[in-house]
């Protein structure tokens, strides 16, 4: 008699894929990542700075250009970001996004802006870059604490001009966290973005495993 054909080996899990748990931790860390900086933000501005629950994929910076763009003034118009690199256990890239008239807004809580200005000028550039530092480096100094491992983030810098010149157009995998930002009155809405190297995720899960284990 024929010998039976071995059962099929269940396919492996997806080396991008992660799992309920893991999701759930990477929303709790950023969540709590994000609580202290904006807080001390919204003290700096005199009103409150709205969060959106962290949501994260694996995707490219092509698809997040077309995402996050889309968001921003429908992706045409010119926008301002403050971003720098952080390396540590996972590496990448932080940067916090908002659209140029939505800068005016948030940067006219601290200083005097031309009300007939299209763009940020020095000052108002200055002024975003001291709020993305206080909202980029607070959360990787605060996910630092969550993980027990340091994440060293290089000085933030300002650019400007369209999403795909900000964000980028390449369409290897990143892991994206996203966190929209709104100030309470409604006129200023943007986004803080996480783009994680791949080749980190490992060392990613590693650390949420560790944070997990001390919350």
């Amino acid at each position: 008699m024929a010998a039976s054909a071995s059962p099929a080996a269940p396919p492996s899990a997806d080396p991008l894929r992660l799992d309920a748990d893991e999701a759930d931790a990477i929303a709790e860390l950023f969540n709590i990542g994000m609580g202290e900086p904006a807080a001390a933000l919204s003290s700096m501005l005199g009103e409150e700075v709205q969060l959106s629950v962290p949501s994260f994929a694996v995707s490219t910076r092509a698809s997040i250009t077309q995402e996050v763009g889309g968001d921003l003034d429908g992706g045409l118009a010119p926008v301002c970001a403050v971003r720098g690199a952080f390396t540590g256990p996972f590496t990448g890239e932080a940067m916090l996004i908002f659209p140029e008239r939505g800068t005016l807004a948030l940067v006219g809580r601290l200083v005097p802006v031309d009300p007939a200005a299209e763009a940020p000028g020095e000052m108002e550039q200055d002024a975003l870059t001291e709020i993305g530092n206080i909202i980029l480096n607070g959360c990787l100094a605060s996910l630092s604490n969550l993980i027990g491992g340091e994440i060293a983030g290089t000085v933030p810098g300002y650019g400007a001009g369209a999403p795909e010149a900000v964000i980028g157009s390449a369409t290897d995998p990143v892991l994206f966290v996203r966190i929209d930002m709104a100030l309470a009155a409604g006129d200023a809405r943007g986004h803080a973005l996480f783009l994680l190297d791949i080749a980190s995720l490992d060392a990613f899960r590693e650390a949420i495993r560790r944070a997990l284990a001390g919350l």
